[in-house]
This record gives C-alpha cells, structure tokens and sequence, in this order.
C-alpha cells in the first residue's frame, strides 16, 4: 500500500520523502497483519509473516526518529510563520 503519485503539501523536499517512506511501511504493516488474519495458516508462513512484520516495525522504530521529529516541527513553524 503505497501513498501514489500524489504530491504531499510539505515545501521541504527531505520531509515529504521521509513521509512517503513512513506511508510505504505503515502500508506494509498493515498488510502483513491482514496475512495473519487469515485462518488456515501453517506454523511456517505465520513464521515468516512475523519475521518480516518484526523487521518492519524495527524499520519504524528507526525511521522514527529526531530528525523526524525535529523536520515535523520545523514544518509546523513555516505554517505559523505564514
């Protein structure tokens, strides 16, 4: 589950990439606990949707982090200032 081709209204460049990437693993998320919705799943698949589910959210955790925050405040300022 990807955010498209839409353009994001974020003016800095390094800011939308971060949150195109953010939307891209949010959407992997999700998917991987749809997989582990479905019934009938063998030991051997649950395994594997989570280990990939573990490296996602170990890939959140990662991308998640001061910079990005720090990138979302400054945004949040630019608006005040406009």
């Amino acid at each position: 589950m990807q955010l498209g081709s839409r353009s994001l209204s974020i003016q800095d460049e390094r800011l939308r990439v971060l949150i195109k990437e953010l939307g891209d693993e949010c959407g992997r998320v999700l998917e991987l606990i749809h997989q582990l919705q479905l019934s009938g799943l063998q030991d051997d698949q649950k395994a594997e949707i989570l280990a990939e589910l573990a490296a996602s959210t170990i890939h959140l955790h990662t991308h998640c982090d001061d910079d990005l925050q720090t990138s979302l405040a400054d945004e949040l300022e630019r608006l005040s200032d406009e």
